[in-house]
């Protein structure tokens, strides 16, 4: 799994940069954005091969950018999405996107890995 890249989306910039410590002590290459706008920006510049992604943040939220993600990017990374509150809507909402994962805020540091861990192993194994 090393060297896999990683798209973080929060405006969170202390836990950004705690979640890119840990998975780069883990072999991730990760890059942060601060909000959905940045990340789709950062997405059409280069592949990814996994995005975490906040629902809560300024100028382009997780919902939008989740809406927006199919029609730009048809071969988009699986995305996990990181919220405090996982509702009903956010579930389905999930469904109907193909959201990949999703971890609960606040975040555990093992949760995060084995998350990243087996979304990308099953991506993988989609591939083949």
């Amino acid at each position: 799994m090393n060297g896999k890249s990683i798209l973080i989306i929060d405006d969170d910039d202390l836990l950004c940069d705690m979640i890119a410590s840990l998975l780069e002590l883990e072999g991730f290459a990760a890059t942060i954005a601060h909000d959905g706008q940045a990340g789709l920006e950062m997405l059409a510049k280069r592949q990814f091969d996994l995005i975490l992604l906040d629902l809560v943040m300024p100028k382009i939220d997780g919902i939008q950018f989740l809406r927006q993600v199919p029609s730009r990017f048809p071969d988009a990374p699986p995305i996990v999405v990181m919220s405090a509150s996982v509702t009903a809507q956010i579930l389905e909402l999930g469904q109907d996107l193909g959201i990949a994962g999703m971890i609960r805020k606040p975040v555990s540091t093992n949760l995060i890995v084995e998350t990243v861990q087996s979304v990308l192993k099953k991506a993988n194994e989609t591939k083949k």
